[in-house]
């Protein structure tokens, strides 16, 4: 046999290695269906679990999706971090302003969770000042004297209740004229109706009837008239009355607004060992007289000082609001005060003293006598009741 008719052995096996390689590709991706029909399908193409998708390059599913733009749409789902989702469908947002849904967007997600919600602090209010002022004889003719009412009404304003001894009582209405004049006595004034009185009979020797006063600024503290009394004294063994008061803090609510009750005391200095020695007995009158209410303040002109007064009043629990300190403008002697049940009284924040009227307005001592020798004594108390802060 020629070379022509034969072919060459490499020619053979290349011929060989074609038709094995064909049908090696032919197996592997293409299957025979059918019996009496033959077709050729192309095979799956399996993906293994780990493989990653590239979603940017992706091809897109030419899937249609209307927007109405009459449908109200949120601009921002949250996720359910409770029940996490795989993977993570947010509502992305179309570039013409509108959410547009079915297109997951694969970015970190901009969420905001919502600002929790800080419980506002409770509302805090100033302390009540409470005070006590022994006036020496307070007049018409002091009252007539201009410099000695602006020293007055500029000390009460110091003050949120302030309890008055020693008022003459020659003029009833001394006491409505002064706190026209605190109140600045005209319109457009800065306490114009801003302060207000309770005041007592007169009582005392003839020749010698004073009354007893309180005056405080009704921005801070209200008054109950209904509980504004004098305490009886049939047998006249206090020369002067005592005048009862009961107040409750102006600026929290009722429900929570401190109460309490001011027993204004004058004690004659020729009868002052006997009349101390009654207010143990007047203490636990005005505690009991069926109002029900336990902070009681007996505050005013003692005529002894607090080493006196609280073995008197029985020691305990009582304290006296100044201790050791003289109550004069010459600085010799311990007169008035205020004394506070610490039990009761759980409203007193500790905080008290004595105020030189004299040396705040720059007063010699002449010109602070004209006014008068006691110095106002006082004690700060919460506008809570039971003593929150």
């Amino acid at each position: 046999m020629s070379d022509s008719q034969g072919g060459s052995p490499i020619q053979v096996a290349a011929v060989v290695l074609l038709v094995a390689g064909g049908g090696w590709y032919f197996f592997n991706h293409y299957e025979i269906a059918g019996l009496d029909r033959v077709s050729v399908l192309a095979k799956d193409v399996p993906q293994s679990d780990g493989q990653f998708v590239n979603y940017i390059e992706a091809p897109y599913i030419d899937e249609r999706v209307e927007i109405d733009p009459n449908r109200s749409v949120p601009e921002t789902e949250f996720t359910n971090f409770g029940s996490p989702a795989n993977p993570i469908t947010l509502t992305s947002r179309s570039s013409s302003g509108f959410a547009v849904e079915g297109i997951q967007d694969f970015s970190p997600p901009k969420t905001s969770l919502p600002s929790a919600q800080t419980p506002s602090a409770p509302p805090r209010y100033r302390s009540i000042k409470v005070a006590s002022w022994a006036l020496d004889g307070f007049g018409p003719t002091k009252l007539s004297n201009l410099t000695v009412r602006k020293h007055v009404a500029a000390v009460v304003r110091q003050f949120d209740v302030i309890a008055l001894q020693q008022i003459a009582s020659i003029e009833r209405d001394l006491i409505p004229r002064l706190v026209e004049i605190i109140n600045g006595g005209q319109v457009g004034s800065n306490y114009q109706n801003r302060y207000d009185y309770v005041i007592g009979d007169s009582s005392g020797p003839n020749g010698r009837q004073e009354q007893l006063a309180f005056i405080f600024d009704t921005n801070q503290v209200l008054v109950d008239r209904r509980q504004t009394y004098t305490v009886e004294d049939p047998q006249n063994q206090m020369t002067y009355d005592p005048l009862v008061a009961t107040f409750r803090a102006a600026k929290p609510d009722s429900q929570i607004a401190w109460t309490f009750s001011l027993v204004n005391v004058r004690v004659d200095l020729a009868r002052a060992q006997s009349e101390v020695a009654l207010l143990p007995g007047i203490m636990k009158s005005v505690r009991g007289d069926g109002r029900g209410e336990d902070d009681v303040i007996m505050l005013g002109l003692f005529q002894a000082d607090d080493a006196y007064l609280i073995p008197t009043m029985g020691g305990g629990s009582m304290r006296a609001a100044v201790v050791g300190r003289p109550t004069d403008i010459y600085s010799r002697y311990h007169t008035c005060n205020l004394l506070i049940d610490n039990v009761s009284a759980s409203e007193f924040l500790g905080r008290s003293g004595v105020y030189d009227y004299a040396r705040a307005q720059d007063m010699n001592p002449i010109e602070a006598e004209a006014v008068t020798s006691h110095l106002p004594v006082f004690a700060d108390f919460t506008a809570h009741e039971g003593g929150k802060l």
